[in-house]
């Protein structure tokens, strides 16, 4: 059997090679760490993400209660927090529980989209 090779070899390399780009399914994570008597949850974009400060991350604790997040640093449009946002919870060491809503923006697009995920 013959090999194709020529201009239509290399185009369909190259439009494979140009499609778009791997995206992670949650476009940040969350760390824990407990400091003193209360824990100090951190939401850290994913490579190719921002966090969207005109709509500031939450968490929605089991018995209703909602954290909101804030960062002390932000863009110079102030749509993006430019370090990390925080939020501070009573107690420390057991692992946070509830439904955490995030509006998050790839870099190179223009809108964000909203992500929940229960931790």
């Amino acid at each position: 059997m013959k090999r194709r090779s020529g201009p239509a070899a290399l185009l369909g390399a190259l439009l494979a090679a140009c499609g778009p780009p791997v995206r992670p399914a949650i476009p940040f994570r969350v760390e824990q760490t407990a400091v003193g008597s209360v824990t100090r949850l951190t939401l850290i974009a994913s490579p190719g993400f921002k966090v969207n400060a005109r709509l500031p991350p939450a968490l929605e604790l089991p018995d209703g209660h909602v954290v909101h997040f804030a960062g002390a640093e932000l863009t110079v449009d102030s749509a993006y927090y430019a370090i990390p946002p925080t939020a501070i919870i009573a107690g420390a060491g057991a692992p946070v529980r509830g439904t955490l809503r995030a509006s998050v923006c790839a870099v190179d697009e223009r809108y964000c989209r909203s992500v929940v995920i229960r931790l």
